[in-house]
């Protein structure tokens, strides 16, 4: 008989601990594979966000560059609603899957709402304070400084991450987006119609290397 097994069909205790360990251990492998996989999913969304931005500005060119009016400037405020919807829908139901075999807390839920809402609260704030001071702005490169910013303070609070790996790998990330959105900006100095045709590939490029490759990291991992 296995010495594992009692001579009911139960386990001994030590296997029974033994058990339990290596479950949680494949219920972590799991988790960070998901987490992994939102990476990636994002990876995809927000370079799509920047190129749908630069097709559209090359249509119809950016609001107050001079160009008159154009019908099609009502879809500046709104065109990245649907690719960020795609990306909650498709988060969503990969951790509704996940939470089948690992059943999700309400605070891990509220934590994924705080990130989005700190990441995008930036991007508004900084537009924001922008459009007052009416200062000349390449609108992709702080974007892509605001994505990184938020990344940060999301990194350094702890938010959705499994441990102190992943942690560390949201800081990094938003430091390579914010400094490339620095050293594009710094080297592309004071001419904004040139920056803003370089950030169109600086700013999905960046992007999408940086969480693609994060989750391809997190994957790899697990």
């Amino acid at each position: 008989m296995d010495a594992n097994v009692l001579e009911g069909g139960g386990l001994t205790p030590q296997a029974a601990v033994a058990e339990i360990r290596r479950i949680e251990g494949l219920h972590g492998a799991l988790a960070r594979r998901a987490s992994g996989l939102t990476w990636m999913i994002w990876g995809i969304v927000a370079p799509a966000i920047f190129i749908s931005y630069a097709l559209l500005s090359i249509l119809v060119g950016f609001p107050g560059d001079g160009n008159g009016y154009h019908a099609l400037w009502i879809l500046f405020p709104v065109l990245w609603v649907p690719w960020a919807a795609i990306g909650f829908v498709a988060t969503a139901t990969l951790w509704r899957s996940v939470g089948l075999v690992i059943p999700r807390r309400s605070a891990q839920m509220r934590e994924g709402v705080f990130t989005g809402a700190i990441i995008v609260g930036i991007i508004f704030a900084g537009f924001a304070a922008i459009a007052v001071s009416r200062v000349p702005v390449v609108e992709f490169a702080w974007v892509l400084m605001a994505q990184g910013v938020g990344v940060v303070i999301v990194g350094l609070l702890g938010l959705n991450c499994n441990d102190a790996t992943e942690r560390r790998l949201w800081i990094l990330g938003g430091i390579l987006l914010v400094a490339a959105a620095l050293a594009g900006s710094l080297a592309l100095g004071s001419e904004v119609l040139l920056a803003r045709q370089w950030f169109t590939l600086i700013s999905p490029l960046t992007s999408g290397l940086v969480l693609f490759g994060g989750g391809l990291y997190l994957t790899s991992r697990a």
